[in-house]
């Protein structure tokens, strides 16, 4: 069974003669009349009561018929697949994101992306915390936001990366040192330092907030700031230690080593789209992409 003898058998059957149909697919009439007899002699079945007045169905031709139409409109739902695909040479897709995201992994997706996709923009905006980026998204001023999990709006969510916290300790630290940095801190080490840490209303002071007290520990910071790369410097003169996420430390000062938490604490690195929107074919194409790469080995 081929697809010409489908289409010809559809066309003669909508338009009754085998002249009208040999016109219209722009074929010889013996053509079209070989096409339908070949189809006919695969399926074992007549489909075509042929007379001098022009061709009617038979009762299997009417039921192939339903079938036929199916077919040609799924190969129909494929090419326009394959348009939207090849109507990729343009396009922008504009990404609101938080700052870790934003230069640690995003200027890797990009690269990666536009290797594939070289003629769609890509603009992003970093915003100070999750919540900017959600407002983002959520207004539509972006198209997709990279925020952790859970989100504060309704927001459609793929998973992207798995973001480990670590302990960052200052170069006086009492600790035995001679201890590999893969070393898991038990609590009563991790609990006599002084921690640096974000202001309260930051995300990721939330989230250690809420792991101290869940192992049944109050977590009170020595000292609070804003910018990863401040909380680093300062642990780096010695002030103290630090909590934070590995996408939140850009360099490692020479002297501070790096240690794990007693137990391991993550934050889910999403890209949100907002709920039911009607998303161009450039941004379908970067989820897409997201869904098929594995950001560790970029």
């Amino acid at each position: 069974m081929k697809l010409s003898q489908i289409k010809s058998f559809v066309t003669v059957a909508r338009c009754g003669k085998f002249s009208q149909a040999a016109m219209e697919l722009d074929l010889s009439q013996p053509t079209v009349s070989h096409a339908i007899a070949a189809l006919e002699n695969d399926l074992g079945i007549q489909l075509l009561f042929r007379g001098k007045k022009g061709v009617n169905l038979t009762p299997a031709g009417e039921s192939v018929l339903a079938h036929c139409y199916r077919v040609l409109q799924s190969i129909e739902d494929i090419q326009q697949e394959a348009n939207r695909y090849k109507s990729l040479d343009g396009g922008q897709v504009r990404i609101s994101a938080f700052r870790g995201a934003a230069a640690q992994l995003l200027p890797k997706i990009r690269a990666n992306f536009q290797t594939k996709y070289p003629q769609i923009s890509i603009k992003i905006a970093e915003e100070k915390d999750c919540p900017q980026v959600e407002q983002m998204v959520y207004e539509g001023k972006a198209d997709i936001g990279f925020t952790i999990l859970p989100t504060s709006k309704d927001l459609e969510t793929i998973e992207v990366l798995r973001d480990d916290y670590i302990v960052l300790l200052p170069p006086n630290s009492d600790l035995d040192l001679s201890l590999p940095s893969s070393t898991k801190l038990s609590w009563t080490q991790l609990l006599s330092m002084p921690i640096i840490s974000y202001p309260n209303q930051n995300s990721c002071f939330r989230e250690i907030k809420n792991y101290f007290k869940n192992e049944g520990y109050q977590f009170q910071p020595c000292e609070q700031v804003r910018e990863s790369d401040t909380i680093i410097n300062l642990v780096a003169t010695g002030l103290g230690a630090a909590i934070l996420p590995q996408l939140s430390v850009f360099h490692t000062p020479e002297g501070i080593t790096v240690y794990q938490l007693p137990k391991p604490l993550q934050r889910i690195v999403v890209a949100a789209t907002p709920t039911d929107a009607d998303l161009s074919h450039a941004v379908w194409a970067f989820i897409d992409f997201l869904k098929q790469i594995d950001v560790n080995h970029l």
